[in-house]
């Protein structure tokens, strides 16, 4: 065995390569579908944009995700571009709570968050994704979340994520660059007429409200790249170093620039 080995070394090399490539491709096969060409179907529904990416200092848009525990927080590189944390609003205590699954409140307040950010003397801009953002709550989180912005000095550094993209309009006005987080549907699986009927739900939405960006699943992206070409996408993915689908993905969101801000865990 062995010496059949040295005598076959190149063609056991490539034997192997190519084991590593399939085995690649079926694991990520997400990400290896969304790098080939789609097709859509022929649909108007691009809205104005009524947005401003100037509200929002960005930098690199390569972005942390998941940042929702100081521990997380303290391990983290000083000079991150961007970090997203997930947030619900106490209107009982009237005070932000980060954490990600709705009812446990694992993680601390956004004020003490936002104390552990400076003493690290970071700089990074937030992306808060909103959970629980409603109309009986919006105005009181709009005024605790603008105190935070002057009393931390983070002018242009928030970003306010949600599906309630009517209430983020009050948020855009307000100055915060804001994002409407689409519903979760997969373009991949969908016919053409569900593709359009997404496209004018999506569109009725922006025609109604106020929005700086459009968020969603890495599988999403080339769908809203695609119909809503002059909003900016932002949109997350994993990440697996030992990956070659994983790192050629990477850089295809990286080089474009319709994706305008990009998580990683």
């Amino acid at each position: 065995m062995l010496n059949w080995s040295a005598r076959n070394k190149y063609k056991l090399i490539l034997a192997i390569l190519c084991l590593y490539l399939l085995l690649d491709g079926i694991l990520h096969k997400g990400m290896v579908r969304v790098m080939l060409p789609a097709s859509y179907p022929a649909h108007a529904v691009q809205q104005p944009y009524k947005g401003d990416k100037s509200k929002l200092l960005v930098g690199d848009k390569q972005w942390v995700q998941a940042v929702n525990t100081l521990d997380r927080l303290n391990r983290l590189p000083a000079n991150a571009a961007g970090l997203e944390c997930d947030i619900y609003f106490n209107s009982a205590k009237n005070r932000f709570e980060v954490h990600h699954d709705p009812g446990k409140s694992t993680g601390p307040d956004l004020s003490t968050w936002l104390q552990t950010y400076h003493q690290r003397k970071m700089s990074a801009s937030l992306w808060l994704d909103f959970k629980n953002l409603d109309a009986g709550n919006q105005l009181a989180a709009l005024a605790e979340l603008s105190r935070l912005r002057r009393v931390s000095g983070l002018s242009k550094k928030i970003l306010v994520e949600s599906s309630e993209a009517t209430l983020l309009t009050a948020f855009s006005d307000s100055g915060f660059f804001t994002s409407y987080y689409t519903p979760l549907f997969n373009p991949y699986l969908a016919g053409d007429a569900e593709k359009k009927q997404w496209a004018d739900s999506i569109a009725a939405v922006l025609g109604r409200c106020r929005v700086d960006a459009l968020s969603g699943y890495y599988f999403q992206y080339p769908f809203l790249q695609h119909y809503f070409s002059n909003y900016p996408v932002l949109t997350w993915a994993v990440e697996d170093r030992w990956s070659l689908a994983a790192a050629l993905f990477r850089r295809k969101l990286q080089a474009n620039s319709s994706v305008f801000i990009l998580l990683y865990p």
